[in-house]
């Protein structure tokens, strides 16, 4: 079977070869003993600006949840979440590879939008919040007075692994 090949819109376009012939043919003159003026230097084209990275979290503050309700998502955790997984998914070195550089926010919108399995979102918002206090507890992270909510600064920071989590 003969394969026809097609210029379209993946082909070079010819521009930048013609161009290339007609400065290579410029070159290669000779016979004028005039010095040919210098070309300017080209004009530095400017870089469209990155975009605007989101800057990276710091690490966890001491006390953004309580006692209270890391024991909540514990029992949480235990009725729903164990039907599927155990405590050790979620804290020591392979949890804090997977999400020490990444944010709370980042945690809890993933789990809230992916479990329960069976009914994913399906659950409070206080019971999400509830179990990635627990959560943050199994790794070691210090309580506070004040309850992680949905209006906690959880975007600001990280679950860090240099945090010297419990294994």
């Amino acid at each position: 079977m003969e394969k026809k090949i097609r210029r379209g819109a993946g082909s070079a376009p010819v521009f930048p070869g013609v161009l290339a012939l007609l400065l290579v043919g410029g070159c290669s003159s000779s016979g004028s003993t005039a010095n040919p003026a210098v070309a300017p230097a080209p004009a530095p084209v400017p870089q469209p600006e990155a975009a605007a990275a989101e800057p990276e979290p710091a690490a966890l503050p001491a006390g953004l949840y309580t006692s209270d309700q890391a024991s909540r998502g514990a029992d949480i955790f235990q009725d729903v979440c164990s039907e599927c997984h155990t405590t050790n998914e979620f804290r020591g070195r392979i949890f804090q590879a997977d999400w020490g550089r990444r944010s709370v926010y980042s945690f809890y919108r993933t789990v809230r939008s992916t479990m329960p399995d069976d009914n994913p979102g399906g659950l409070s918002e206080q019971v999400y919040l509830d179990v990635i206090a627990y959560i943050l507890d199994m790794n070691g992270h210090p309580t506070g007075p004040g309850e992680l909510s949905a209006e906690s600064p959880m975007r600001e920071f990280r679950i860090d692994p240099d945090f010297g989590g419990r294994e």
